[in-house]
């Protein structure tokens, strides 16, 4: 997701119900004031992540910018502790085809080859998306725009197959009630153009340029119990019964520490889809804290104690694959620069561990 499509997705979601008042399967956060916690260690010293991960039968990920690994720090903390990478920007439809037929892979080539050389695996996102998709596709007509998306999911997942576990192969395309069509999808160029049948045949496009990456859907505010994650499930349990390759379903999690979805309600989720046949991974998980009261250690003990929880709802359910988050440094958290004060993930702006990375650790390690 780009900031500007994110911070307004966060806010219908919002509106919508996306988080659920309670979390009543995280600890209680402290009543009394406690002390400012001491800066964590530093993240090239702690246990990595991915080795923990691996011990759990899972994945652990992130989302990066082909930009940033040029700076030390960044590559040898992400390096460490990480076993999968997502493209935050550089593999969606704007950045690699800004012009028809003029492709570029360039920052997708750097990130899938930082990957490659340190045994990572790669997801691919996103092929459609209407929050990445370049003006002069939304002037094509129906038999325009499907030549199109045919060229642009052929070329894009041909050109790193056998090199990309893993594709979000459409992304948010379930609406916010305000916006939804009688099917409850999101009125898009693509919706509007081609009508529903667009999901199906991405899908098959993309299993046509690689059988052998996982195909995935992606959306938010569908972690838990509620409507929108019913309508998830409903979607894809309706494209597997249509013969649609679609191998799982990706939660996003974006989500605030004052409010989130319980980790039953979570767990609970991920066995009904993975009753369908389905892997499922986290997605692009963020633990907003500005809203939690208290002061700053009990706000990051909160933000342990959901992290901790949340993960370990991946690591109890043997379908949940992989834990990605939406970065890994306050540094460069897309939260952080929309809303100002508040620090989602689990290094730093130094990239020193803070308590949210523990409760990650100790969630692999089933402690």
């Amino acid at each position: 997701m780009t900031a500007g499509q994110r911070v307004r997705s966060l806010a219908l979601a919002a509106a919508a119900g996306l988080v659920a008042c309670g979390g009543g399967d995280f600890a209680t956060a402290p009543t009394a004031p406690t002390a400012t916690p001491a800066a964590g260690p530093p993240g090239t010293e702690v246990e990595p992540l991915a080795a923990a991960a691996a011990g759990a039968g899972k994945l652990v990920g992130a989302a990066v910018q082909a930009s940033y690994l040029g700076q030390a720090d960044y590559a040898a903390v992400f390096g460490r502790h990480f076993s999968y990478v997502t493209a935050e920007w550089e593999m969606k439809w704007l950045p690699v085809q800004r012009q028809p037929g003029a492709f570029d892979f360039s920052g997708g080539d750097r990130i899938v080859a930082f990957a490659e050389a340190r045994g990572m695996r790669v997801k691919g996102h996103a092929l459609v998306w209407h929050g990445s998709t370049p003006d002069w596709v939304n002037t094509l007509t129906a038999p325009e725009l499907r030549i199109a998306l045919e060229d642009h999911i052929r070329t894009v997942v041909g050109h790193w197959r056998g090199r990309v576990h893993a594709w979000d192969v459409v992304n948010e395309a379930l609406a916010d009630d305000r916006e939804a069509t009688g099917d409850g999808l999101r009125r898009t160029t693509f919706y509007e153009t081609l009508g529903p049948g667009y999901l199906a045949e991405a899908f098959r496009l993309a299993r046509r340029a690689d059988p052998e990456a996982l195909l995935i859907y992606n959306d938010y505010g569908a972690e838990g119990r509620g409507r929108k994650s019913d309508r998830v499930y409903e979607l894809v349990m309706g494209l597997r019964e249509q013969g649609v390759p679609i191998d799982g379903v990706g939660l996003q999690m974006h989500i605030d520490s004052s409010g989130s979805p319980t980790a039953a309600d979570v767990a609970w989720n991920m066995r009904r889809l993975a009753e369908l046949g389905l892997v499922v991974n986290i997605s692009e998980m963020d633990v907003r804290t500005a809203s939690q009261p208290g002061d700053t250690a009990t706000r990051s003990e909160r933000q342990k104690q959901v992290y901790k929880a949340i993960v370990g709802a991946c690591v109890a359910e043997p379908r949940c694959d992989a834990v990605t988050l939406w970065g890994f440094t306050d540094k460069f958290s897309w939260i952080d620069k929309q809303f100002g004060a508040d620090d989602p993930l689990v290094f730093d702006e130094s990239y020193r561990a803070k308590p949210a990375f523990f409760g990650m650790l100790e969630a692999f390690q089933r402690r």
